[in-house]
């Protein structure tokens, strides 16, 4: 906490590494994460993760500059791009905190008023200078909590199901869905754009392949900025009523980081199509 930015916000998460039999943590630690030291850990159980989101590059630097002497520190693994190692240290985290600025807000007790602000952890956040705002733990999970994004290695996912049907109650499995680009928007994308499509392997794709690689990609994505739409009649437009939402889906690049492109889609549940709106 004393090395993050006073400005910034973060959500905190925390946990465990969870293989039991040792078989798999120190490979894909040793494959992503900027080691420390070594990773000469006793046992991967043993080993206690915290993930903070919102972190600047400057931000990352500082924090592990300021904790690689420190004898309990490891070191990092980068997740602002997907990979099986982030998936692997994220999976077992849960919610701890959120610092905005100068606060720290928590959780505490279903049965204590919001009106009490309580510290529930161990560590003494006012020692640094932090003051304690709290919630219900119920409110505090469904409103404020931060999942990170993983590589979904299911056939499905409740989370994108229930995006779904928070947008429309009969609305079939996501998998069902076809991608739909209008001619027109194709011919934007791939000329406008294109610069923007190019560096993520996009830029010489058909429609259709450029359709089937949004929906191969899907799965492995959250969604974004549900948006219902009821817009009235006007003398200049008709009427019109729909649900929207974007998915950040990354491609990879033969040199470099991978391509991280927003989506925005419709959501057209009646025809199961998701028509893309704009790429950026």
């Amino acid at each position: 906490f004393k090395l993050l930015p006073a400005s910034t916000t973060h959500s905190i998460l925390g946990g465990e590494l969870g293989d039991d039999k040792d078989e798999i943590a120190r490979r894909l630690l040793s494959d992503k994460a900027i080691v420390a030291k070594d990773l000469n850990f006793k046992h991967p159980c043993f080993c206690y993760v915290l993930y903070v989101n919102n972190l600047s590059n400057s931000a990352l630097a500082a924090i592990h500059d300021g904790l690689k002497n420190h004898s309990g520190y490891l070191g990092y693994v980068p997740c602002t791009h997907a990979s099986l190692t982030k998936t692997f240290v994220t999976m077992g985290l849960v919610n701890l905190a959120i610092k905005h600025k100068n606060f720290v807000i928590l959780g505490h007790e279903d049965d204590r008023p919001n009106t009490e602000n309580y510290n529930l952890h161990l560590h003494d956040y006012t020692a640094l200078g932090l003051a304690i705002r709290s919630v219900q733990s119920l409110y505090f999970g469904v409103f404020l909590s931060y999942k990170p994004e993983q590589m979904l290695l299911r056939r499905t996912d409740d989370d994108l199901e229930i995006a779904i049907r928070a947008m429309s109650e009969e609305a079939p499995p996501l998998g069902e869905f076809s991608v739909l680009i209008d001619d027109r928007k194709h011919e934007y994308l791939t000329t406008v754009k294109n610069g923007k499509l190019a560096l993520a392997g996009l830029g010489h794709m058909t429609k259709s392949e450029l359709e089937e690689a949004i929906r191969f990609k899907m799965r492995s994505s959250y969604l974004y900025s549900l948006d219902w739409r009821d817009i009235p009649e006007t003398a200049e437009s008709a009427s019109y009523r729909g649900s929207y939402f974007n998915i950040m889906l990354e491609f990879p690049r033969e040199d470099g980081e991978p391509e991280r492109v927003t989506v925005a889609l419709e959501f057209m549940p009646a025809d199961k199509v998701l028509r893309v709106v704009t790429m950026t």
